[in-house]
């Protein structure tokens, strides 16, 4: 007996139809003997010259000759002189046909390698099918025609009894893209189903982990009722999918990708409930950033639109994340002092817009750049508004306004002409100024209210003077200490353990730290030490205010809400 799924149809407008052609896929996971198979149908009309292009997956998501786990390939049609054909390269086949003619395509999916998934081989999102479950990305899987017409598409799914099955392909509005983009997963996978009002928000998870599902499905419903309050919509279908990687003792990764209704995430199973929080807040922050705003720049300039994609999507991140209370406004101002010290010392903060398109895929200082230059210019244009209005307006109201009637240009192009229609303010030159031009910004004194002042801190390097990595008990065991560092007069040794931090902070080289240390012949003791080189470092930062940062105005500040103290 097949567990079995029907998800409906959606529409892909590449192209004005009236009368738009069926996309029928089927997706079969079957179990035979211990040995699991995955079969894909598409059923479609050939087109009317008689060839039909059929794109087979095959770059996605830094992967390579995806291609390659498509097997056993078949055509079936009322025309029995339908054929297949290899295309130009390996990506690409030709069906030849009557005009018209009706299709089946067969296939099935034989991923190149088997086994549990390996944090160190970096190849999470090629296609899983083991004797008990799989894990399968629509880029990876799903062939499509190679065709400008419009296409309504349908997928069954199918699984075998007994085993659990979600994908976001049942959630409906399925269109070419959505096809592509999406996560079906089946097998020892646990399930919860929250159901807010009425609508499903799901979370499929394998392997052990640091948190329960529980924990993990609330942590999903947080973030989306967040993002759905902020942006003042109605609670929408979400699917979240953990899949546990294995990795050396002390490793620990968290990886993901964003599938527009769903996110997957890769995980090693010491990866924490907030790791996994922060990333998902970020990721579902996209879902309007820049998607439902204006959209992204498209092409060899996309890189050029990312202070906007990535760093206000950092900064509605916080912002989000703060109003709807999932991490306090100390967390807050944390991140905040983190993105402020990263730009600063950046090698290339300076650096002009167009240099962010050559340098991103290269050079990873101009990878992080947009992130933290635009959270910043982002924090910049809020202020500037929240301070020539009273306090009337701010970026939300601009950013709202972009929801509710999308731009004609790309979300980046149109913003600054959003900003003028919407509170008067023309912020064309501060465009220019640190985004084009990257003049590193410098933010007001007042910028974050009554949270604290944003100051030009100088203090000593932290310096740790010592090395090492997590063992086998996931304890930081010392590796090498430098004779010439703070670490070695302390008596710091290699071989010892460090079982906890008694006084001081990492990355705090203004106080003493205190670690905990069992050295290797079992004895405990409490070092001492000032971890620094003697070397003083300049940085902005918010200087956090004393007292409660509720009832001050700071929360409020940073929630971009009115405040109930004083600010």
């Amino acid at each position: 007996m097949l567990h079995t799924l029907l998800a409906t149809a959606g529409t892909l407008a590449l192209q004005a139809a009236d009368d738009p052609a069926t996309l029928d896929y089927t997706l079969d996971i079957s179990s035979e003997a211990g040995v699991t198979y995955v079969t894909v149908e598409v059923n479609l009309t050939g087109e009317a010259d008689g060839e039909t292009g059929i794109i087979l997956p095959n770059s996605w998501g830094g992967q390579d000759a995806l291609w390659g786990a498509i097997d056993d390939v078949s055509l079936t049609s009322d025309d029995s002189a339908a054929a297949i054909q290899t295309g130009d390269d390996p990506s690409s086949l030709t069906l030849t046909h009557a005009p018209g003619a009706d299709l089946s395509l067969r296939y099935t999916i034989t991923p190149e390698r088997t086994g549990e998934p390996q944090n160190a081989l970096g190849d999470n999102y090629r296609p899983y099918v083991e004797p008990d479950w799989v894990h399968l990305i629509g880029q990876t899987i799903f062939a499509f025609p190679d065709s400008d017409a419009d296409f309504d598409v349908e997928v069954a799914l199918t699984a075998p009894d007994g085993w659990a099955l979600a994908s976001d392909l049942e959630q409906g509005d399925l269109d070419v893209n959505t096809l592509l983009t999406s996560i079906t997963v089946a097998g020892d996978f646990r399930l919860q189903d929250n159901l807010v009002d009425g609508v499903s928000q799901r979370v499929a998870i394998r392997g052990d982990q640091a948190f329960t599902d529980t924990d993990m499905a609330q942590s999903v419903s947080q973030v989306l009722a967040a993002n759905a309050t902020y942006w003042g919509v109605e609670a929408e279908p979400f699917l979240v999918t953990v899949l546990e990687l294995e990795a050396e003792p002390g490793v620990m990764s968290v990886g993901g990708t964003n599938l527009g209704d769903a996110f997957a995430f890769f995980t090693t199973s010491n990866a924490e409930r907030a790791i996994l929080l922060r990333i998902l807040m970020h990721e579902h922050v996209h879902t309007w950033i820049p998607g439902r705003v204006g959209g992204a720049i498209t092409g060899e300039t996309e890189p050029s639109g990312y202070w906007f994609s990535e760093g206000f999507t950092d900064f509605l991140t916080q912002r989000a994340a703060v109003r709807a209370g999932l991490w306090p406004a100390e967390v807050a101002i944390e991140s905040w002092n983190e993105a402020l010290v990263e730009n600063y010392a950046s090698p290339v903060r300076d650096a002009p817009n167009d240099a962010i398109i050559a340098g991103f895929w290269t050079d990873g200082d101009f990878q992080r750049l947009p992130y933290h230059r635009g959270m910043i210019f982002a924090a910049l244009i809020d202020q500037t508004i929240h301070a020539q209005t009273g306090g009337r307006l701010d970026l939300d109201d601009v950013l709202l306004a972009m929801q509710d009637d999308p731009p004609a240009d790309p979300a980046p192009l149109a913003f600054a002409d959003r900003v003028l229609d919407v509170t008067g303010i023309d912020i064309a030159p501060l465009i220019d100024r640190h985004i084009i031009n990257g003049e590193p910004v410098s933010l007001p004194a007042e910028t974050f209210g009554a949270c604290g002042l944003v100051e030009t801190i100088s203090e000593p390097v932290f310096v740790y003077g010592m090395s090492g990595q997590r063992n086998a008990d996931d304890r930081y065991e010392i590796a090498a200490v430098d004779p010439d560092g703070p670490a070695a007069p302390a008596g710091f040794q290699p071989g010892m353990i460090i079982l906890e931090r008694l006084e001081g902070a990492v990355g705090d080289a203004t106080v003493d730290s205190v670690l905990r240390v069992q050295t290797p012949q079992g004895e405990t003791l409490d070092l001492r030490y000032r971890p620094t080189n003697g070397e003083v470092q300049t940085y902005p930062r918010i200087t956090m205010a004393p007292g409660d940062l509720v009832s001050n105005g700071c929360t409020a500040r940073l929630a971009g809400l009115p405040a109930t103290g004083t600010d």
